[in-house]
């Protein structure tokens, strides 16, 4: 995270000569919620999004963050943040409110970090998606904090990880509703079992499960490292957090101030999508000086997994986005 605390260092010295354009609005206190823990790389952006806007505003505009949850779960701070409780998060989309934000990490939509820049970044398909979704949410999609690629982590040894359909004998957690990886795993060729987060560790430590899909490397390292054996980095999605602001409290500021929200939360995205895939190395190389056996799939093999899980899997799984949302998905990505 070094190198997005040493840019906007920077940016803030070239801020402080734009202070005049906002000298005629009054002074705003915002407030802002986020899962991560306050020193992770998700929890450091979220607080330089903060500190950039009050630098670039003159201090005029206050935003308070918290961290880990403080504020709820991110489904119940998704709620909050639709009823304007909350003015911005940096966090999952919840689809208890629309099914079809299951495209967040609907399976190898971009098994590499050129696509998934591609596809994320402002104006990228993807992106575009998810805005038209959480608007009628009264919703605005500010930006996109690349966490990581998602991979598999284990307490056994995996047999053949990138063979799809051989047997692995190995029974992973995956996330209670929706079928979007559920699906994916088993034709993967595992067993699996949808059990609570707050359960998981337990489970892994117990042997209710052998393992877990769902999360980025600093997520396995952070919470899993010492009962962890294999860690298979699949890249099968982006582990995404969604810079997102409550509609009308974000419309109820001047223009000059809506823009530079956006812009802050912009740049931010930018740079660490030009950070992100060092960053996950950095969390490997970790994972392993724990003595975690890390499979590092190549370029072939993700593009192989992508091929098989977009024929095979996700008509199957088309249900979660529905028959039009499919089309822009595959159109999205030149596939029809």
């Amino acid at each position: 995270m070094q190198p997005l605390r040493k840019f906007f260092a920077i940016t803030t010295l070239a801020a402080v000569g734009m202070s005049s354009v906002y000298a005629y609005a009054g002074d705003v206190s915002l407030r802002l919620t986020h899962m991560y823990r306050a020193d992770s790389d998700a929890g450091q952006a979220a607080q330089a999004f903060a500190d950039q806007v009050e630098a670039r505003s003159d201090g005029r505009i206050d935003i308070s963050v918290y961290p880990s949850s403080q504020l709820g779960d991110w489904t119940e701070t998704h709620a909050l943040l639709m009823q304007g409780a909350i003015d911005i998060g940096l966090q999952p989309l919840s689809t208890n409110f629309d099914r079809r934000l299951a495209i967040a990490w609907f399976p190898y939509i971009a098994p590499t970090y050129a696509e998934a820049k591609s596809a994320y970044e402002r104006d990228g398909f993807a992106f575009n998606i998810v805005d038209g979704l959480i608007e009628e949410q009264g919703l605005r999609l500010l930006g996109v904090f690349a966490d990581g690629m998602g991979g598999a982590g284990f307490t056994k040894e995996v047999n053949n990880p990138a063979t799809p359909g051989e047997d692995k004998e190995l029974r992973v957690r995956v996330w209670p509703g929706g079928t979007t990886h559920r699906t994916l795993m088993e034709e993967l060729g595992y067993q699996v079992a949808t059990i609570p987060w707050a359960e998981l560790y337990t489970g892994m430590q117990t042997g209710v499960v052998d393992g877990q899909i769902g999360g980025s490397p600093e997520m396995a390292y952070s919470n899993f490292k010492d009962i962890t054996k294999t860690w298979v980095q699949y890249n099968d999605h982006l582990e995404l957090g969604w810079f997102v602001m409550n509609q009308q409290r974000l419309a109820s500021l001047p223009e000059a101030d809506q823009q530079l929200l956006v812009d802050v939360a912009q740049e931010i995205s930018s740079q660490r999508f030009d950070e992100v895939e060092a960053a996950d190395e950095r969390q490997l190389e970790a994972l392993e000086a724990e003595g975690v056996n890390v499979v590092r799939l190549s370029t072939e093999q993700l593009q192989q997994l992508a091929t098989f899980t977009r024929e095979q899997v996700w008509p199957d799984i088309g249900d979660e986005l529905g028959d039009d949302m499919m089309s822009e998905l595959r159109a999205g990505l030149a596939l029809d």
